[in-house]
C-alpha cells in the first residue's frame, strides 16, 4: 500500500509540471496585397485539332477516321515552321447508344453505331498565321478545334516586370496607410506570391464556315496579360 501512495503522489507531480511557452512576435505591422499587370505580343500559338468519323461498324469507323487524320497531319505538317510542333494527344471509340427505344427493364440500350476521334496538339510560332493552318487543317478533314491558346513561351522577363509592378503597388498601399495612421513604415516581415497567369485562352468556333468557304479565317491573337500578386507585411514604428 505504501508503494502505491508513493506512485500516486509521483503521478500527481507529473500533471502538475509548469510548461514554458515561446512568446509570439508582437510587433505591429501592416499588411497589403499588391498587384500589377504587363502586355505582350504572344509568341506561342497553340491549337488542338480533332479528326471525328462515325460508321455502323467500328472498323468502318477506325478506318475512315485513319484515312482522313493522315490527309490532316499532311496539311498540317505542310504549314509549320521548322520550329513548330505536332504531337498526338488523344484516340478514342465510342459506341452510339439508342436511348429512345422501348426496351424491357434488364436490357441494355441498342447499339447503333461507332464514333472514333484522333486529337492532336500543334504548337507554332507563327502566331499571326493560325488562320491559314486552320483552313489548312479543315480543308484536309478536321471537322473540330479542342482550343485555341495564344501564349507566351519566354514569359521570365514579363513575369519579373509583373511582379516588380505588383511589388511597387504593395509599398504604395503600405506607405499610405502608414501615413493616414500616423506610423512610420519599418522593415519588411513577410513577403510573399502567387504565381501569375501568363495566357489568354480564346475559343475558335468557325470550323464549318472555314470549310464552306474560300475566304480566310481571320485569327487575331491580342495582347497576352500576366498578371502578379504580392503580400507584403511592413513592421511599423
Amino acid at each position: 500500500m505504501r508503494s502505491l501512495a508513493v506512485c500516486a503522489a509521483l503521478l500527481s507531480g507529473c500533471l502538475f509540471v509548469p510548461t514554458t511557452t515561446i512568446a509570439q512576435d508582437a510587433r505591429p505591422s501592416i499588411s497589403v496585397s499588391g498587384s500589377g499587370y504587363v502586355l505582350g505580343a504572344p509568341d506561342l500559338a497553340v491549337v488542338s485539332f480533332a479528326v471525328e468519323t462515325a460508321a455502323a461498324e467500328a472498323s468502318a469507323a477506325m478506318e475512315q477516321n485513319a484515312r482522313k487524320s493522315q490527309a490532316v497531319a499532311a496539311a498540317i505538317k505542310g504549314a509549320l515552321g521548322e520550329q513548330d510542333r505536332m504531337s498526338t494527344t488523344g484516340f478514342a471509340l465510342d459506341p452510339v447508344y439508342d436511348h429512345q427505344r422501348d426496351r424491357a427493364p434488364d436490357e441494355p440500350p441498342a447499339i447503333t453505331g461507332y464514333v472514333a476521334r484522333n486529337q492532336v496538339n500543334v504548337e507554332t510560332k507563327n502566331t499571326q498565321g493560325v488562320g491559314t493552318l486552320i483552313d489548312a487543317a479543315a480543308k484536309a478533314g478536321a471537322n473540330r478545334i479542342a482550343g485555341l491558346q495564344f501564349t507566351l513561351e519566354a514569359r521570365d522577363e514579363a513575369t519579373s516586370q509583373a511582379l516588380a509592378k505588383a511589388t511597387a503597388d504593395a509599398q504604395r498601399q503600405a506607405r499610405a496607410i502608414a501615413a493616414a495612421l500616423g506610423v512610420t513604415l519599418g522593415p519588411v516581415l513577410h513577403a510573399s506570391t502567387t504565381e501569375p497567369a501568363t495566357f489568354d485562352t480564346r475559343q475558335y468556333k468557325g470550323m464549318a464556315m472555314a470549310m464552306e468557304s474560300d475566304a480566310p479565317t481571320p485569327i487575331e491573337a491580342g495582347d497576352v496579360r500576366v498578371d502578379a500578386t504580392v503580400h507584403v507585411t511592413f513592421a511599423i514604428e
